[in-house]
């Protein structure tokens, strides 16, 4: 028998552009997705409080359990899939993220209707960072959502994280190279 797991320790959230975002055409590829991994019943709903996403053109979208099990949890490994989907169905860039509230790790994918999905995962804090680079936002309205404490603004990173960052920076350039060539 599964264990129920409190569906407030676990969190996914899609940003999708406000101009392209209308809940029943983002409804149809989640709750597909869901009945496909067998989550727990859930709802996507948009966020009210999402102030200076919305303000920076982004609808934000949450997966909201209808049962005390987690349909976010279940999703976790799927992330990438949904955001794709619904990527393709907005015919637009779309970006989600999935959260461990009370864990530290986070899994966040950026999509476009014709690109590959972009992803990152790791610690909660360097998700949530990255995700304000790619929404081009305060870090701090991110923990907002998630009711976290902000950002430490005296973070510096390690050589690691330099590493990481200039790789990534190389593989974005090539990218846009093949992308630029191939059109």
């Amino acid at each position: 028998m599964e264990t129920a797991a409190d569906s407030r320790e676990y969190r996914v959230v899609f940003f999708c552009p406000a101009s392209n975002a209308r809940l029943e055409r983002l409804e149809v590829p989640v709750r597909r997705l869901l009945s496909r991994i067998q989550a727990p019943p859930a709802e996507l709903a948009p966020l009210s409080e999402a102030g200076a996403l919305t303000e920076a053109g982004w609808q934000v979208y949450l997966v909201r359990s209808l049962t005390e099990r987690s349909a976010a949890q279940a999703m976790a490994a799927y992330v990438s899939e949904a955001t794709c989907a619904l990527a393709a169905e907005v015919d637009a860039e779309v970006l989600g993220l999935y959260v461990d509230v009370s864990g530290d790790s986070a899994r966040i994918c950026r999509c476009g209707p014709e690109d590959g999905p972009e992803t990152f995962a790791g610690r909660r804090q360097a998700a949530l960072t990255r995700t304000s680079e790619w929404l081009e936002v305060a870090p701090a309205s991110l923990s907002a959502l998630f009711q976290l404490d902000p950002p430490d603004a005296e973070y510096e990173p390690d050589a690691d994280d330099r590493f990481v960052e200039e790789k990534l920076r190389e593989a974005r350039a090539l990218m846009e190279r093949y992308r630029t060539a191939a059109k």
